[in-house]
């Protein structure tokens, strides 16, 4: 073989490696930048749940704070109605939650309140259930803020 036509395929054979690597590098950035796009879609939507949900906890223990009416009477009706409401704002946030262990907790808060809100609204413990149940909500929603992991003993409610 004569040595221009050697170097021709040299030279063929460099820009076919140099047209791969490069290609695959392309398709490897793009496919990270994807992955960090929906990740930093994730933890802004965390981020924006948890701040709901800690609000939700300070009205639900507002509303409960002025005490529960009697479920005959109108005033009971009318004070179920807006802790309804607000359950339904807390599940809501609950469905905004990648992590599992988060939104089982959300939800569980939820079910609970809604199942037995004279019960939890009792002074049977040392404070009410409500009051436990929303002060371990926002330190689970505080570790979704601070990106830190699931606290341990949280499901001790």
């Amino acid at each position: 073989m004569q040595a221009e036509t050697l170097a021709g395929l040299f030279g063929l054979g460099g820009a076919v490696v140099g047209a791969a690597v490069s290609t695959g590098a392309v398709i490897w950035q793009q496919r990270k930048t994807s992955r960090d796009a929906e990740r930093t879609h994730l933890l802004g939507l965390s981020e924006a749940a948890a701040n709901g949900v800690i609000q939700i906890t300070y009205s639900i223990e507002d509303h409960f704070a002025g005490g529960v009416p009697c479920s005959g009477t109108q005033e009971g009706s009318q004070w179920r109605g807006e802790l309804m409401m607000l359950l339904r704002d807390l599940e809501a946030e609950a469905l905004r939650f990648p992590d599992l262990k988060t939104r089982r907790l959300v939800q569980w808060s939820h079910a609970e309140m809604l199942r037995d809100p004279e019960g939890v609204a009792a002074e049977d413990w040392p404070t009410a259930r409500y009051r436990v149940i929303c002060t371990q909500l926002r330190t689970v929603m505080g570790t979704v803020i601070r990106r830190e992991p699931f606290p341990d003993g949280i499901w001790g409610v």
